[in-house]
C-alpha cells in the first residue's frame, strides 16, 4: 500500500523531504504558508538578475548541498570564488580574518593577538563535542583567550547572531563554526573560497520543485497550516477552513510554529520541553546603490552603537555587472522579534540605519541609494546554550504518525542550506524506516 504523508513547510528541508519520499513512490503533500517554495532562500531580482533575499553562500564543507546540485544538473553552476573580511572597530575599517590581518589589527595588543591566534588554532583542530558542551562561549573565551579577545572580536560577533543571549550561548556551537570555517580556507589559512550559484540559489529550489511535480508531489502555496490535530489514526491539518486528514505528517517549522498549531492538545512534558527553545529573528535591508560602500565581501561590526552588525557586499564577491552595474548591499541584524527595530516600518528602519552608514564611509550620500528593500524572517537562528544535546527536540512527537525537522535540531552545527538539505534527507530515510 502506497504511504501517504502530508509535509508542513516548503523550504529546502520540506522539499528535500518530499523528494526522497515521493522518489521512493509515497505520495506526498506538500502544505507553505508563503506564495512561494524556498523559506530563507527567498528571491527577488536586481537589475533583473534573481537574487536572495537574505545573504547566502556555500563554504566547502558544504557537501550535501554541493551533491543534491550534482544530482539535480547545477553542479557546474556553482563558482568558488575568493572573498574578503574586514571588521569595523574602534572607529575604523580594519582587514581580519587572515594571520597577516591578525598583525595589523591594532586593536588587539599583542599578547591578545597570540592568544587569539593559538585558540582559534586549538579550536580548528579539536574534534570533540563534548569539551565545549557544558560551558558558555563567553566563560571559554575569556578563560583561555582573554577579555580583550572577547570584548574586542567573539563578543560583538556573537551579540549579531544572537542578540542579548550571547553571553549565554554555548562553547560547541562557536567551536562547530570555527572547526568548519577552518576547513574552507586553504592551508596556509591566507583566505578561503565561497561558493555561489549563478543566477542564484533559487534556481535549486525551482529544480526541486520541477522534480516533485514530476513525480506527482501536490504542492500547496499560500496555504498556512492553521491547525493540527490527532483524528482517528490520522494527523488532521486545518488549513483556509478546509481539514486533510493524512496518516503521517512531516512539520518542518520552529519549534514555536510546532506548539502554535498543535496547541494544548500536546502532552504538557512535550509542551515544556519546546517551550523554552529559542530562536532569533533576521532583519534585512538590501540596498541597491551607485557606487562601493566598504572594500569588503563580509563586514563584521564590533561596536554596539550600530543598529546592525553584519555589512555584507554582495557585489564585493558577484560581479556587479549582473546586476545591472548595481552595487548590492545587506544590512544584517539578528534579533528578537520584541526588539523595536523589528515592528519600525521601513521608512522609520531606513532613518536608524542611515547615519551609521556615513561611519562605515564618510563620503556616502542619498544619491547613492537606488532602491531599498527590507526583509524579515521571524525564525532565524537557534539559541544553543550549554548543554543543548540533552534539549534537541525529538524527531518523533507524542502523536503517531507526527514528526518534526527543524533548525533547532541542527547540532552542533549552525544553521544553513547544507544542513537544511541533510535534514531533510534525514528526515525522509527516518520515515522510510519506520513506515516501510
Amino acid at each position: 500500500m502506497t504511504q501517504r504523508c502530508a509535509i508542513v513547510g516548503a523550504g529546502l528541508t520540506g522539499l528535500v523531504a518530499a523528494y526522497r519520499l515521493a522518489q521512493a513512490g509515497w505520495q506526498v503533500e506538500v502544505f507553505e504558508r508563503w506564495p512561494a517554495p524556498g523559506g530563507l532562500v527567498a528571491m527577488f531580482e536586481v537589475g533583473g538578475e534573481p537574487l536572495e533575499c537574505f545573504y547566502h553562500h556555500l563554504f566547502t564543507t558544504d557537501t550535501d548541498y554541493v551533491e543534491l546540485a550534482e544530482e539535480l544538473g547545477l553542479g557546474p553552476t556553482i563558482e568558488w570564488l575568493p572573498s574578503r573580511m574586514g571588521m569595523y572597530c574602534r572607529g575604523r575599517l580594519w582587514d581580519f580574518g587572515t594571520p597577516a590581518s591578525l598583525l595589523r589589527f591594532r586593536p588587539l595588543p599583542w599578547p591578545a593577538k597570540v592568544r587569539f591566534a593559538l585558540t582559534t588554532l586549538y579550536l580548528r583542530h579539536r574534534d570533540n563535542l563534548a569539551e565545549f558542551e557544558r560551558v558558555t562561549a563567553a566563560d571559554w573565551i575569556q578563560r583561555w583567550a582573554g577579555t580583550a579577545v572577547w570584548e574586542t572580536v567573539w563578543g560583538p560577533l556573537l551579540e549579531q547572531k544572537f542578540a542579548d543571549r550571547a553571553s549565554a550561548v554555548s562553547m560547541a556551537w562557536l567551536w562547530r563554526k570555527v572547526y568548519l570555517r577552518g576547513r574552507s580556507r586553504s592551508p596556509s589559512g591566507m583566505g578561503e573560497r565561497l561558493g555561489y550559484m549563478r543566477g542564484g540559489f533559487g534556481r535549486l529550489v525551482d529544480a526541486l520543485v520541477g522534480r516533485l511535480e514530476r513525480l506527482g508531489v501536490a504542492l500547496h502555496l499560500a496555504s498556512p497550516v492553521r491547525r493540527l490535530a490527532p483524528a482517528a489514526g490520522a494527523i488532521r491539518l486545518t488549513v483556509r477552513r478546509q481539514e486533510f486528514d493524512f496518516p503521517l505528517v512531516l512539520f518542518t517549522g520552529s519549534p514555536e510554529e510546532l506548539l502554535q498549531a498543535a496547541g494544548p492538545a500536546l502532552p504538557d512534558n512535550y509542551r515544556q520541553l519546546l517551550a523554552p527553545l529559542e530562536g532569533t529573528a533576521a532583519l534585512c535591508m538590501v540596498m541597491e546603490l551607485t557606487r562601493s560602500l566598504t572594500p569588503y565581501y563580509w563586514l563584521n561590526i564590533a561596536d554596539s552603537t550600530f543598529p546592525f552588525g553584519g555589512v555584507i557586499e554582495h557585489t564585493n564577491y558577484i560581479s556587479a555587472q549582473r546586476y545591472g552595474g548595481r552595487v548590492i548591499v545587506y544590512l544584517s541584524k539578528y534579533l528578537f522579534p520584541s526588539a523595536p527595530a523589528w515592528a519600525m516600518r521601513d521608512g522609520e528602519l531606513w532613518a536608524l540605519y542611515r547615519p551609521f552608514l556615513q561611519r562605515l564611509n564618510p563620503a556616502f550620500d542619498d544619491s547613492w541609494v537606488l532602491a531599498r528593500h527590507v526583509f524579515r524572517a521571524a525564525y532565524a537562528q537557534p539559541v544553543v546554550p550549554p548543554m543543548y544535546s540533552r534539549a534537541l527536540p525529538p524527531f518523533a512527537t507524542p502523536w503517531p504518525g507526527l514528526y518534526h525537522s527543524c533548525m533547532a535540531q541542527i547540532y552542533p552545527e549552525d544553521r544553513g542550506q547544507n544542513y537544511a538539505v541533510r535534514a531533510g534527507a534525514a528526515a525522509a530515510e527516518r520515515l522510510l524506516a519506520a513506515h516501510p
